[in-house]
C-alpha cells in the first residue's frame, strides 16, 4: 500500500489535573468533526452542553496565566505580553471565564503568533487549516506549523512530518517526513514514536542524512521555544496510521487483525470506539460479544466498509460463526464496493484458494443468492473470468429476485450509473427503494445521495442533510462524500469550504479514492504560485 497518513481527533476531558494542566492540540485536531455552523461570535471549539469534553486540545504553555483574574490577563495582553495574549485567545476559544468568541480568539492567538510564540503559531495554524474564524488556508497553516517545528515544538514537528506524506499541501517527500517525525519521536512525543519506524522503511538514509545536516544547521540560528513552553509535558491519546487514498492500484500484502480494528477505530463512528472498547482490543476475538456483533451488523447495513470487512474476516476464519468463505466473500465484495482496499485484497486471496471458485459456482447453480452474488462480484472485478458479464448480470438478477439485499443494491448501482447495463436511473432507484424497504440503510443513503446530486436549483434539501449526518454517524462512507458535496455547493446547508474539506478528508482516510481526488481539487483551487507548494 502506498503510504499516506491522515488525522483523526479523539477528545478527552480538558481538565484532568488542574495543577499540572497541559492542553495539546495534536495534528489529528486538523480534521475534527464540528457539528454546528460557523458563528463568528461564538467559539467553534465550544458546545453549551459539554463545553469541556467536546473542546479540542490546544497547547497551553504556562499554568500561571490560567489562575490570573480576567481583567489582569486582558490588561497584560493589551500591553503586549505574548503569553497573556495567547492565553486570552485560548480562553475566548474555549469559553473559559468569558463568552466563547471565535473572532476574538483568532485575534489574540494571531497577535501572539506574530510575536513568534511557537505554541501560538501552532494553534493559529490549527485555526487556519480548519477554517475556524479565518478563511481556510492549509498553505499558510503549513508555514506556521513549520516555524513552530523549527523552534523546537515537538507537536509541530510531528505535524510537519505528516503533511509531507499526503501530497496535498506540499509534494510527498518521505525523507523530509522521516526527518521531522524522528525529531519529534526523539524528544519523546508518543504519536511520533508510533509511526517513525513505519516511515523509515520508505526513506533513503543518505538523503535523510543530508537533510539532517542542512536543517539542523538552520535550527541553530532559529529561535527556540520561549520560556514557559514545556513540550515534554505533553501527551496525545492518538497516533497515525497508513492510509492509501492516492493509488488506484492496491498493493496490500497482508491484512492483520490490528489493521482491521484500527480502521474501525479511525472511522470514528459515533460512540462505537467507546462501546466496543476498541483502544484495548488487539484481536478480532475481542469484538465478538453479542452486543458487538449486533453493532457490527448494523454498521455493515449502513455501508461501513470497515464493519463489512471485519464481518467477512470473522466468517472466513470461523470466529463466532461457522466458517463460511462464501459469506466472507459476500461481505468483502460489499466492502470493496464501499472503497475498502483491504477487502479487495482479502477477496482476491479467497479467489486464489484451491477449490473456492468451484464451490461458489456449484452453490450458485443451486440458485443460492449469496453464491450468485459472489460469482457476479468475482467476475466484475476480474478475479474470475469464466463467464461473460451478461451472465454475471443474470446471476445478480436471480439473487435480487430472492430479495438478497446486497444484490439489490448492486443492481441499483449498475442501472443508475450504466455500468454493465444500459443506464436507467429509474430502474436503479427502484432497486434501491426495494432494498430500503427490506431494511437497508445503505440503500437509503444511495437514494438520498442521488437526490442531492440530481437536485433542482433552489430546492430545499435541508432535511436530507440532517438524515445524511445521522447516516454518517452510523458508518456510511457515502454519506460523508455526499455531505462534502452539500457543503461545497450550499445544498441544504450554508456553503462551507472547511466543512467540505473535513468530510472529504474523513472519507479519504477511510479509503475513498473519489474523496481524495475531490480533496486534491479543493487544495489546487487555492494553491499559491509558490514553488514550495507545487506538486509536480
Amino acid at each position: 500500500m502506498s503510504n499516506n497518513f491522515t488525522l483523526k481527533l479523539h477528545l478527552k476531558s480538558l481538565f484532568r489535573n488542574i495543577i499540572w494542566l497541559t492542553v495539546a492540540v495534536v495534528v489529528s485536531l486538523i480534521f475534527i468533526n464540528v457539528n454546528y455552523a460557523q458563528d463568528t461570535t461564538k467559539s467553534l471549539a465550544f458546545k453549551d452542553n459539554h463545553p469541556f469534553i467536546e473542546a479540542p486540545y490546544f497547547y497551553r504553555p504556562d499554568l500561571g496565566y490560567q489562575i490570573w483574574q480576567q481583567f489582569k490577563l486582558t490588561r497584560e495582553a493589551n500591553s503586549g505580553d505574548v503569553l497573556a495574549q495567547h492565553e486570552l485567545g485560548l480562553r475566548y476559544l474555549l469559553g473559559e471565564g468569558v463568552p466563547a468568541d471565535t473572532s476574538k480568539a483568532v485575534y489574540w492567538i494571531r497577535k501572539a503568533a506574530e510575536q513568534n510564540l511557537a505554541s501560538a503559531k501552532y494553534n493559529y495554524a490549527i485555526l487556519l487549516i480548519n477554517g475556524w474564524g479565518v478563511e481556510w488556508n492549509p498553505f499558510q497553516a503549513f508555514k506556521y506549523f513549520r516555524e513552530a517545528a523549527k523552534a523546537g515544538m515537538i507537536q509541530a514537528q510531528y505535524v510537519v512530518g505528516i503533511l509531507y506524506t499526503d501530497n496535498l499541501i506540499v509534494k510527498r517527500d518521505m525523507n523530509y517526513a522521516y526527518y521531522w517525525v524522528r525529531k519529534s519521536s526523539g524528544e519523546g512525543y508518543e504519536p511520533a514514536k508510533g509511526i517513525v519506524n513505519q516511515i523509515k522503511s520508505k526513506i533513503s538514509t543518505s538523503v535523510v542524512d543530508s537533510i539532517t545536516a542542512i536543517e539542523d544547521k538552520k535550527s541553530d540560528t532559529d529561535s527556540t521555544v520561549p520560556e514557559g513552553e514545556d513540550n515534554k509535558n505533553l501527551s496525545s491519546p492518538v497516533g497515525l496510521v497508513f492510509i492509501d487514498f492516492n493509488s488506484a492500484n492496491d498493493t496490500v500484502t497482508s491484512v492483520t487483525d490490528s489493521m482491521l480494528i484500527n480502521d474501525l477505530r479511525l472511522a470514528d463512528i459515533d460512540s462505537i470506539n467507546i462501546k466496543m472498547q476498541l483502544d484495548s482490543v488487539k484481536y478480532l476475538e475481542g469484538l465478538t460479544s453479542p452486543d458487538n456483533l449486533v453493532m457490527l451488523t448494523q454498521l455493515a447495513s449502513s455501508g461501513s466498509p470497515e464493519a463489512q470487512t471485519i464481518l467477512g474476516r470473522l466468517h472466513e476464519l470461523g470466529i463466532s460463526f461457522i466458517a463460511n468463505k462464501i459469506t466472507a466473500a459476500a461481505y468483502y465484495f460489499q466492502a470493496l464496493r464501499n472503497d475498502s482496499p483491504k477487502a479487495s485484497f482479502l477477496l482476491w486471496k479467497l479467489s486464489k484458494m484451491r477449490g473456492f471458485i468451484k464451490s461458489v459456482q456449484e452453490l450458485a447453480q443451486k440458485n443460492n443468492p449469496k453464491a450468485m452474488f459472489v460469482w457476479y462480484g468475482l467476475n466484475s472485478v476480474h478475479y474470475d473470468n469464466q463467464i461473460a458479464m451478461s451472465d454475471g448480470i443474470n446471476l445478480l438478477h436471480n439473487a435480487g429476485k430472492q430479495n438478497y439485499i446486497p444484490a439489490l443494491i448492486e443492481l441499483g448501482l449498475n442501472y443508475y450509473t450504466g455500468r454493465f447495463t444500459d443506464k436507467n436511473t429509474e430502474m436503479g432507484l427502484s432497486y434501491w427503494h426495494k432494498a430500503e424497504s427490506l431494511g437497508s440503510l445503505e440503500a437509503k443513503v444511495r437514494i438520498m445521495s442521488s437526490t442531492i446530486y440530481d437536485h433542482s436549483i433552489g430546492e430545499n434539501l435541508s432535511f436530507l442533510v440532517k438524515e445524511l449526518l445521522e447516516a454518517s454517524e452510523k458508518g456510511s462512507l457515502l454519506a460523508l462524500v455526499t455531505l462534502a458535496h452539500c457543503y461545497e455547493n450550499g445544498i441544504g446547508t450554508a456553503k462551507s469550504k472547511s466543512k467540505c474539506v473535513e468530510y472529504y478528508r474523513d472519507a479519504a482516510q477511510r479509503g475513498s479514492q473519489y474523496a481524495y481526488r475531490e480533496l486534491k481539487r479543493l487544495y489546487d483551487e487555492i494553491r499559491p504560485p509558490d514553488p514550495e507548494f507545487m506538486l509536480n
